[in-house]
C-alpha cells in the first residue's frame, strides 16, 4: 500500500544507500530487456559516488522510504524539467512507488513553473511512462558506461498555470492552478465572486464568512482538520493551500498574485 511509504528529499548520507539500489535494480529488473553485458556496463555507472552527490545538490532529488527508513526508491529532475532519474527497488517493484515518485516530480514541476517533462527511459520503463502519459518521440542509443543501449526519449506536457488577475478566496487557492479553473471553457467564477459552482471554496468562504474573516489564516483554528484534509488531497495539482495562506498573510493579495504569475509561461 501508498501509506506504507513516504517520500522525503535526498541527503548526502543516502549516497551509498542509493547507489546500491540503483545498481542492483539494473542488474536485476533491466535483465528482462536487456543483456547481462549491457547491464552490468549501465550499472557501473553508478561507481563513481561523486555523481551522485552532485545530482544530490543541483537536482530536486527525492527518495520513498519504508516504515523501516529503508530506501525503497528514488527520483530527481533537473531546474530545466529533465527526469534524469527514476529507480524501484528489487524487491519493491509493483507497489506503487513508481506513482508516487512521479507524482511528486511532476508537482514540484507545476510548482517551479516547468510547462514540459522530458527523460531517456528505457525498455523496461517505458510502459509506466506511456501509461501515466510521457510520449516517444525518438527512439535512440545512449551511452551508457562503455556501450550503447537503446532507450527512448519520452516527454509530457503539465499543467499550464493560466495568468490569473481576480481576487485571492478564502481557501488561498491560485486560481490559475486550480485544475477545475483551468479546465471549463466557461471558467468557475467562485474564486471571484465567492459565490458559484466552486464548492470548496464557497465552503471555505462561508465559515470565514461566518467568523468575520476573510481568509482562512486568520482563523485561530487554522490549519484545521478540514483544511489539512483540503491540502493533502490538491499537492498533486502542484498547490499546497498551507503554504499559500502563509504567504498570503506575509505579503497580502496584489504580491501573492505577482509572485505566482511569474511562474507563467506564456
Amino acid at each position: 500500500m501508498k501509506t506504507d511509504f513516504t517520500i522525503r528529499q535526498a541527503q548526502q548520507s543516502d549516497a551509498v544507500e542509493l547507489k546500491e539500489l540503483f545498481q542492483n535494480t539494473v542488474i536485476v529488473i533491466n535483465r528482462r530487456d536487456y543483456s547481462q553485458v549491457e547491464v552490468e556496463d549501465w550499472a557501473s555507472c553508478g561507481d563513481d559516488l561523486s555523481n551522485i552527490e552532485e545530482m544530490i545538490k543541483t537536482h530536486y532529488f527525492i527518495v520513498a522510504v519504508n516504515q523501516q527508513s529503508q530506501i525503497v526508491g528514488f527520483s530527481s529532475i533537473t531546474p530545466h524539467g529533465y527526469l534524469h532519474s527514476m529507480f524501484v527497488h528489487k524487491d519493491f517493484q509493483g507497489k506503487g512507488i513508481a506513482t508516487m515518485l512521479l507524482e511528486e516530480i511532476e508537482r514540484y514541476a507545476i510548482t517551479a513553473g516547468i510547462m514540459r517533462i522530458t527523460s531517456e527511459v528505457s525498455l523496461t520503463a517505458r510502459p509506466f511512462f506511456e501509461k501515466k502519459g510521457y510520449v516517444v518521440e525518438e527512439e535512440q542509443k545512449r551511452k551508457a558506461n562503455q556501450l550503447s543501449l537503446t532507450n527512448f526519449w519520452m516527454a509530457r506536457e503539465v499543467t499550464k498555470i493560466q495568468r490569473y488577475e481576480g481576487r485571492i478566496p478564502a481557501c488561498g487557492v491560485f486560481c490559475g492552478g486550480c485544475p477545475t479553473y483551468t479546465r471549463e471553457k466557461n471558467p468557475c467564477k467562485g474564486a471571484e465572486l465567492n459565490s458559484s459552482r466552486c464548492e470548496k471554496c464557497k465552503t471555505f468562504h462561508l465559515c470565514c464568512l461566518e467568523k468575520e474573516i476573510t481568509h482562512c489564516f486568520q482563523c485561530s483554528s487554522f490549519p484545521c482538520a478540514r483544511f489539512k484534509g483540503f491540502t493533502k488531497r490538491w499537492l498533486k495539482y502542484g498547490q499546497n493551500f498551507i503554504e499559500n495562506q502563509k504567504l498570503l498573510s506575509e505579503i497580502g493579495e496584489v504580491a501573492f498574485l505577482e509572485y505566482y504569475n511569474k511562474k507563467v509561461t506564456d
